[in-house]
């Protein structure tokens, strides 16, 4: 007896608006919800295409184990060493009786061209009756099989999709032509599988929903500064800035960004304060002398020479006055520019004896160059010339004549490093404690005043040692003089050699305080 051992044939595989006018969360959201489509789409396609590659090597495995048990019946020998099945129908009848037939299979074995036996249970049946459909599939059957060997071929039967395995069984000494058909309804474990790809995509479908809601108002959540800082920047004007936006809990990048929107309101506001204040002041001291003016001018007698000439005075010194205000306000103006000083290596000593040379004839006083520092520095001498002046101007206009003044340039070890001190001390009537620091204010003056002034000396001063990194200090008692000293660094770093028109430190001093 002989079986013809399996020869398969190769089967077939089985086919198988416009973003501009978007709003920031409309375009996180779509982003991210675009990122996660794609990533369910690839991970589902590439899970399902695998689980299909799967089962087709799965049904290929179950139809050749079942070949595998008719391939053992047929073999089956007896103790003495001889076959236990002597003909075709007994092995058919042997293995099918013992076949048991997954879900989805079933199996057939013919005897000369017709059915002969099939197991007791399966769940379908490859010709379940002798009508003319069963006898096409049957036909079929026979001629896909394969003499003395197995092939391995698909079939559509009543709409089912088949795997089939059809094997040739001959027994030597038996003329009988056996056929032994394993089939197994692939189409109905596709569908299974299909099945799961459809829940698989409505589950994915609700989740992303679900995760598009939620990200939908965590985005928002996360934006509202962003959403209130569009509304703050729509409200600001000139005339309203006082509104500010709520900052959200947290220190993320939202959060920080909406604290720094509301600082540079503030700083706005300050400055917009500032302006104002200043542009205030500047009309209040450019109104009097034009009213001093236009009253003189008014109530000139053209006809008496001695009241024209004195009206010429009044008004040439009003004149004076002003062109003395609108340069202390340019040069106040130009203190803010990042090139307004412009630190030079500068030998103190040479400055000090220097300055000394210009500040002695301002007035009769008694003039003293206490210390000059032996020292290098960085400095901007033209500007450091012309604090000093303003100093000694501002030290004469609070002395008596002949009182002395004292001037000096000193080096000192500060907190920070050494430091450069220049100061002027004089014997004057002193400075009230509540006015010794409104007097660095613009268009502030002391009480004790002697002369014409602006109010803008001490802060063109100020603006001077702050721009070189330093500070201006004052030491007054009413009574007993006051002592200006400029703090500055000995060494800063120098910014790039810009030119600019040169100062004249022996113009007319401004007036201080």
């Amino acid at each position: 007896m002989a079986v013809t051992r399996t020869r398969d044939a190769v089967a077939e595989p089985v086919a198988d608006s416009s973003r501009r006018g978007w709003t920031v969360r409309t375009r996180v959201l779509a982003t991210v919800l675009a990122f996660m489509v794609g990533g369910v789409a690839i991970i589902g396609v590439l899970t399902y295409a695998a689980q299909f590659r799967v089962l087709d090597e799965n049904v290929e495995a179950d139809l050749h184990q079942e070949y595998r048990e008719l391939d053992l019946v047929a073999h089956e020998k007896q103790a003495d060493g001889s076959f236990v099945h002597t003909t075709v129908d007994s092995v058919l009848s042997t293995a099918t009786g013992s076949a048991a037939p997954s879900d989805h299979e079933s199996v057939l074995a013919l005897v000369d061209g017709r059915p002969a036996h099939k197991p007791y249970s399966q769940s379908f049946e490859l010709v379940p009756d002798q009508s003319a459909q069963s006898q096409q599939v049957l036909e079929e059957l026979i001629a896909a099989h394969e003499p003395g060997g197995t092939v391995t071929t698909s079939m559509t039967v009543d709409g089912r999709e088949l795997r089939l395995l059809i094997a040739s069984v001959a027994v030597e000494g038996d003329d009988t032509e056996g056929i032994y058909v394993i089939a197994s309804d692939i189409g109905a474990q596709k569908a299974d599988l299909w099945r799961s790809v459809l829940t698989f995509s409505a589950l994915s479908v609700v989740t992303l929903l679900v995760a598009g809601w939620v990200a939908h108002g965590v985005i928002g959540r996360l934006l509202r500064p962003l959403v209130s800082l569009r509304s703050a920047t729509e409200q600001v004007t000139v005339d309203d800035l006082e509104h500010r936006i709520p900052v959200p809990r947290g220190r993320d990048d939202i959060s920080a960004l909406a604290r720094n929107f509301n600082r540079m309101l503030e700083r706005i506001q300050a400055g917009f304060a500032e302006q104002r204040r200043f542009m205030s002041d500047v009309g209040h001291e450019l109104r009097t002398p034009l009213t001093i003016v236009r009253g003189t001018l008014e109530t000139t007698d053209v006809e008496d020479p001695a009241d024209v000439r004195e009206a010429h005075e009044i008004a040439m010194d009003e004149l004076d006055r002003m062109g003395r205000l609108v340069g202390d306000l340019s040069e106040l103006a130009a203190s803010v520019r990042p090139d307004y000083v412009r630190a030079r290596p500068v030998q103190m000593e040479e400055f000090a004896r220097s300055a000394f040379a210009r500040i002695e004839h301002i007035a009769e006083r008694d003039w003293v160059l206490t210390r000059t520092a032996s020292v290098p520095a960085d400095a901007d001498e033209q500007r450091l010339t012309q604090a000093v002046v303003q100093l000694a101007a501002n030290a004469v206009r609070y002395s008596d004549e002949g009182s002395t003044i004292r001037f000096g340039v000193d080096r000192v070890l500060g907190p920070s490093g050494p430091e450069i001190h220049v100061s002027m001390e004089d014997e004057g009537v002193g400075i009230a404690p509540s006015d010794q620091e409104r007097i660095f204010e613009r268009f502030t003056r002391g009480d004790g005043s002697r002369g014409p002034g602006s109010g803008l000396g001490l802060p063109i001063v100020r603006a001077i040692a702050e721009g070189h990194g330093g500070t201006v200090r004052l030491h007054s008692e009413p009574g007993h003089g006051s002592t200006f000293t400029l703090v500055l660094p000995q060494f800063v770093e120098r910014a790039a050699d810009v030119p600019r028109e040169p100062t004249d430190p022996d113009s007319t001093p401004r007036s201080s305080s």
